[in-house]
């Protein structure tokens, strides 16, 4: 069996692995359908884990929804009791010691890694305007210039941010996630508040706490 990874965590003991099992996982190839039981469990090396479900099939093809779906409520699951690394959606090992090889590669950036997002969430925050039809929620310089401005004053109150939507002529970042402590997350909502407060004319969602997800780039060889 081939073996998808989902993401990597501590050997500690305290982590909640998912007991819920997804069933009828369709591949997008022709004819490569199945149905079996693919129930997350963990690999371990050193003092690291990885997570992984098996795979019938070594193969590359896009995932489904409901692959995407599946791997979210894994880390999601893992992220409620303990640190993780979640890995990009779709990546599968061929078999167990080919996945250990890469740990041992990558064991100093791992590591180091899990310790800076130990104990920090992430937040996501996207502003558009409050008042206006769907096609000009997202759009107008006067728009992406403020939310920028908020934006910036945002960061005072988390650890690193990455922009993630932009506005389409300006450029200018429209939604960003930030990685805070675990204990700011109440602080960073009411931040949130503030910034909406002073902007009257935009509408700040806030959605978290998240894992790591935009905070984490695995490197894979070829």
């Amino acid at each position: 069996m081939a073996l998808r990874l989902h993401g990597i965590t501590v050997a500690d003991g305290s982590v909640d692995m998912p007991t819920r099992d997804l069933r009828e996982i369709e591949f997008p190839a022709p004819g490569a359908t199945g149905t079996w039981s693919v129930t997350p469990k963990l690999i371990p090396f050193r003092d690291l884990c990885a997570i992984v479900s098996e795979q019938r099939t070594f193969t590359l093809d896009a995932p489904t929804r409901e692959m995407v779906d599946f791997h979210r409520s894994v880390v999601d699951a893992v992220f409620r009791t303990a640190t993780v690394l979640p890995a990009p959606v779709g990546v599968v090992f061929r078999a167990p010691d080919v996945l250990k090889r890469w740990m041992e590669l990558h064991y100093v950036a791992l590591t180091g890694a899990l310790e800076f997002v130990e104990d920090r969430v992430v937040a996501r925050v996207h502003v558009v305007r409050a008042e206006s039809t769907p096609e000009d929620r997202e759009t107008g310089s006067d728009l992406a210039a403020e939310a920028a401005e908020s934006l910036r004053a945002l960061r005072r109150h988390a650890v690193s941010s990455v922009p993630l939507r932009r506005e389409e002529v300006t450029g200018l970042a429209l939604s960003s996630a930030f990685l805070i402590d675990r204990s700011a997350w109440a602080p960073f909502v009411g931040a949130a508040k503030e910034q909406e407060s002073e902007h009257r004319l935009l509408q700040f969602k806030v959605s978290g706490p998240w894992a790591p997800y935009d905070f984490v780039n695995m490197q894979f060889g070829g």
